[in-house]
This record gives C-alpha cells, structure tokens and sequence, in this order.
C-alpha cells in the first residue's frame, strides 16, 4: 500500500468509529461483558499503560514500562511511582482523590509524562480494548451509566460488576425529561475516542497574567447568546460548557505550573480532586471523574511546601520528584531522540561516541559524591559496567545515599542546543551538513561553561568533569582507530589464532611444537596464550586456562563433524576479541606512524583509505569525521 492510498484508508475508517450509536441495554450488556468500559479516568490510564506491558529495569528491583520507554529515558523509578499511583487510584483507594504533582529541575521531562499520557489516551479510546461510550450531545461526555435511577444501582454492579457513581449533568437531566419524556431507555450512547484537539476527555490548563484570568477558563461561563434564546442564565444549556474541567471529564486534565495559580484557582482544584465536583454559578455541584496531573519546578514545590496555609492543597497531592537522568546510555538517547526525532531535519551526522561525551559531562554534573566510589566511577557503575568491587546489585544501596541525587546539574535542553549549534557551525565551515563528532562536542560544552552565568567553583568543577569525560572519550577514539586497522591486517590476525591453536593443542596433549623455521621442538609458548586469554572479554584467569582451552578445541571438534568451515579470528566470537586486543598492542607503533604521517608512503596511504573505507561504510562515520577522528587520534599517539 502507497502513501495516498494509506491517507484515503484511514480517512475513511476514522468517522466510522465515533459513529457508533447503541442504546442503553446494549451498553449495559457490553459492559457487563466487558467491565473495563466503564472504567474510571484512573483505572482507564491504568489499562492503558498496563497493555503495554513492562520489562526489567536496568538496576536491581527496577521495573521498565513499555508505555513510557521508548519515548523517556533513565526515569524508571519515578515513572514506577507514577504508575504506583495509577494501580491504587484504579482499585478505588483515596488516591483517586489526589492529584498528582511531577516536579524536579527544568527539562526533567515532567510536561513530556503528561503529553505521554495524554497522547496515550487518545490512541487508547480509539482501540476496542479502550473503548469509551459518553451520552449522545452530553458537553461532558457522560458516563452512560449515570441515567440509571438510584434504586436499581445495587443491582446494576450486580449485573455488570461495576458501581455506579455520579449523577447527570444539568444538560442530560434537563434532554432527560423534556427530549425522552424521563424515559432514560430512550437516551442514545455513542462511541468517543478522546482528543486533545476536538476537547473530548482531555484538557489542559497554563496560568497566565492574573489580570486576565478567569476561574470561567476551568468551570465554563455563560454564553449570552443562548440566555436570549432559552430566556434565562439559570437554563442548562445557558451555560458554554467550555470549561477544562468539563472538557476533561473522564480523562486527564493536566496543569501547567500549577503553584503559579492564584490561591483561588488553586481551591477549585482542591474541591474538584476531594470531592469530585466543581460548582458553577446559578448551579449545584457538577460531577467530574478526572485525572490530574500537575507540574512544577522544584524552587515552586519547595517554597508551597514550606507555606503551612497550604496544608488542606498538600494534603491532597500525591508528589513525584522527577530528577534529570543518571545514565550515560540513556542520556545519549535523550539527545539523539531531540536532535534527529520526528520535527526535525535529517541532515545531521552524529559520528560515534560524540553524544556520548556530552552525556558523560552531563551525567558527571548531577551526580552526588560518595565517600568511597568517584564520580567517574559512579557514573561507569550507573551505566551498567561493574567498577572493582563494586556490584550492580548495590546500586540501590548506592542511590539511597544520594539524597537530591539528579535534582541539579547540567540539563537536557542545554546540552541540545550546545550541540546542535556546534553541529551546523562545522557544517558551515566545512562547506558541508552538519555533523558532529566527540571532540566538538567537548570544545562547545567547554566554550559554554565559561560563558556560564555560575559561581567560579561550579564552572571549574564543570571544567573537571570535561576532562574526565575526555580521559574516557580519549581511550574509546585510539581504541576505534585501532579496531579500523585490524581488517587491514587480516592475515596477521588469522596467523596468530592459528599460532594460538597450534600451541593450545601441543599443551592439552602434553606434547610439543615444531619451530616452522629450524624445525626444532619446543615446549608450548605459554606468553603467547596467556596474553590473548587474559586480553578476551571477560579475561581468562590463571586458575580457568586448562578449562577455556580444552573448550576452544572442543568448538573445533564440533565444527569439523558438522563440516563447517575451521575457525577464524573473525567467526570465533569469544577468541575474536582477545586477538584484536593483542594485535592493537602489537600494531601499536605502525597504526601511529601511519595515521601520524602528514605525507604518507605508498604503502601507508593504502592503509589509511581502508581505515576510512571501514570507518565510512562499518563503523557509522561520514568522510568528515572519520578523517577528524584519524587526525585526532594521531596527535593522541604523538603525544
């Protein structure tokens, strides 16, 4: 199926769901079989991120949600609060009457765990597992289960399984009895998927000048022109009903900087996640079942804290701090996601390892010290990689000792345009796209702090981390230099497995081997085996040697009965990597003549365009920053 032929698919298929018009009865007996229909607003986002399903997190006793993790980064244990809150909210525990307050430092993601589920639910309403059915023309899409009188309401969770709570709005009790002549059988049920856009279960509110703030913006106000046609402000359908928290019934409404509402607005939230009602004028009160989510910053949530005439608000918040993530590798995904997502042009070349290095820098900032483990240490441990005696499985341990641990530091948003301008100024001066490679990254980042509005001890401190992160960045360029020059010493590398096997052979057999030169016997080289065992990945001890070369010539034994082909430096994963490590220490003094030379021999010359050949079309770089990274690396080896 083509593009245009997708678009006249789906622009037929999106009426026909929110056309669907059944009756009572048949809502009820869908409802019965399948109870989740008429879900609350809290258990609804709980099935939703339920679905998606979840994984284990990177650190002990961490859980990953599929819902959030492909869009948020290194947030799993406060996203495991956020939906903690769900769970018990969607059970019926007072949870539902709290709203839920994200806050942490500026770019912590909060806004983006609310667009998630706002997002979400608009794609979940629209599936047959997140089905919503609302009162036909009700302004607030109205639970149709709410027509069924009081009396017959115990009966009714008998039949479905589902209580029933909340009576009609104004509008649906006034169609009631003057469009069905009370008879509540009568009252069409439509299907309604949520949307943001169109203002069906989905609201959102962002303070503005107080002078020009209306309580109306969240309870709706009275439309004038309806007044001259039903001849009076107290008719139902008097009123605009435009209200957020009208917009929002039975989804999420989410509040902007919410410590920056006026006290007063602030209390029309208090009653409206307490008692599960909002008033307007010239009626009683109104119910709403809704999710909402809250943002602040933290100096905000602090200074509201620390106000003892907010003790009724606090009571009724449930707060999640949100810090700035703590692990390189999701770092890195945090910048590659806001510089190549969707929104933006794809004429961006990242060469390996440069998001990397201003991950590190990044990470290095929020971290808090320890007293026995540094903090390039700490973040190493962090990203997954057991440092000494340091397991991962005291990460937790660790964590609890960080009080305010990613609460400050470098932020997200910083760092991308850091990056992004560095990016297109190397484009410009190049004459090229933009690209981006580890050592732009550390100069621009390095010219920021120094233009950093910042205490002089926080600007070196910074400076510090930049070097750190450079030591690492520095290790990982020589070695990529180093395994870019291994295929153009193939047969170098296959005679040395070869060499290897000869003389693992000779010593499990407890025989000799033969110089290929003089011909004389002699005892196994016991130096070469051990160098390449103690160079693989995870390194061979002196105690396991017997143990791994027995089993090295038992993989030749199996390849040979099945007729495969012997093994290569190249096929054997597990000799693959301690061959390249002793060939890189071998090679060491002819990868730094050649990639040093300013007028390389013919010989060499042919040497470095294969290195750039693999570096191009193998290992991610572009012309540009594969020959960067050779410059840069031969000034390393000159050094």
């Amino acid at each position: 199926m083509d593009f245009k032929e997708a678009l006249a698919k789906a622009a037929k298929q999106g009426p026909v769901q929110q056309a669907e018009v059944i009756t009572l009865n048949e809502y009820i007996d869908r409802v019965a079989q399948r109870p989740t229909i008429a879900a609350t607003a809290h258990q609804r986002v709980y099935d939703m991120v339920k679905a998606a399903g979840c994984t284990d997190g990177l650190h002990a006793g961490e859980i990953s949600y599929n819902f959030f993790s492909a869009e948020l980064f290194g947030l799993d244990v406060p996203l495991e609060r956020v939906v903690r809150y769900f769970e018990t909210a969607a059970q019926g525990h007072e949870t539902r009457r709290r709203i839920l307050l994200l806050w942490g430092p500026p770019g912590g993601a909060k806004s983006s765990v609310a667009a998630l589920l706002k997002r979400g639910l608009e794609a979940w309403t629209s599936t047959d597992d997140g089905a919503v059915y609302a009162l036909q023309a009700c302004p607030m899409h109205e639970e149709p289960l709410h027509l069924i009188p009081d009396a017959l309401r115990g009966e009714a969770r008998e039949h479905t399984g589902v209580p029933v709570q909340g009576a009609l709005c104004p509008v649906c009790q006034w169609m009631l009895e003057h469009q069905f002549g009370g008879d509540f059988l009568r009252f069409p049920v439509e299907r309604i998927s949520f949307s943001e856009a169109s203002r069906v279960g989905i609201g959102t509110f962002e303070p503005g000048d107080p002078k020009s703030m209306s309580m109306e913006q969240l309870t709706g106000g009275l439309d004038f022109k309806a007044i001259e046609t039903h001849g009076s402000d107290s008719h139902p359908l008097a009123l605009d009903w435009a209200g957020e928290f009208s917009k929002s019934n039975r989804g999420l409404f989410e509040a902007v900087e919410f410590f920056k509402n006026p006290a007063e607005f602030r209390n029309l939230f208090l009653t409206m996640t307490q008692e599960k009602q909002f008033k307007v004028a010239k009626f009683g009160y109104i119910d709403s079942d809704t999710v909402i989510v809250a943002h602040t910053n933290e100096a905000e949530f602090r200074a509201f804290m620390a106000d003892q005439k907010n003790e009724a608000l606090k009571d009724r918040l449930v707060s999640v701090a949100v810090p700035y993530n703590v692990r390189v590798s999701d770092e890195e995904k945090i910048y590659r996601k806001l510089l190549t997502g969707s929104g933006t042009r794809h004429d961006l070349h990242i060469a390996p390892h440069a998001l990397r290095a201003a991950a590190m820098v990044s990470v290095l900032s929020r971290l808090r010290e320890h007293e026995s483990l540094g903090v390039v240490e700490k973040m190493k441990l962090y990203d997954g990689e057991e440092v000494g005696d340091w397991k991962l499985t005291q990460i937790p341990e660790i964590k609890r000792a960080a009080e305010h641990e990613g609460m400050g530091g470098l932020g997200p948003r910083a760092i991308v345009d850091i990056l992004s301008g560095a990016a297109r100024r190397a484009g410009v001066e190049q004459h090229t796209d933009k690209y981006l490679t580890p050592i732009m990254a550390l100069i621009a980042l390095t010219e920021y702090i120094e233009r950093l509005e910042a205490p002089k001890e926080t600007r070196e401190q910074l400076r510090a981390f930049v070097v750190d992160a450079r030591k690492e960045i520095d290790r990982q360029l020589k070695d990529e230099v180093r395994k870019a020059f291994v295929p153009a010493f193939a047969e170098h590398a296959q005679r040395l497995l070869e060499n290897y096997l000869t003389n693992i052979e000779a010593y499990c057999q407890g025989t000799k081997t033969r110089d290929p030169i003089t011909s004389e016997d002699r005892d196994p080289d016991e130096k070469l085996m051990r160098s390449i065992e103690e160079s693989v990945k995870p390194a061979v001890p002196q105690s396991a040697k017997d143990t791994f070369r027995q089993g090295v010539l038992m993989r030749i034994g199996i390849a040979l009965r099945k007729g495969e082909r012997p093994l290569t430096y190249q096929t054997d994963t597990i000799l693959a990597s301690g061959i390249e490590e002793y060939l890189f220490d071998q090679l060491k003094d002819i990868v730094q003549v050649t990639v040093s030379k300013t007028n390389p021999d013919k010989e060499q010359a042919k040497r470095l365009n294969e290195v750039l050949s693999i570096l191009v079309e193998e290992r991610g770089y572009n012309e540009h920053s594969a020959r960067d990274l050779l410059d840069y690396v031969g000034h390393l080896l000159n050094r």
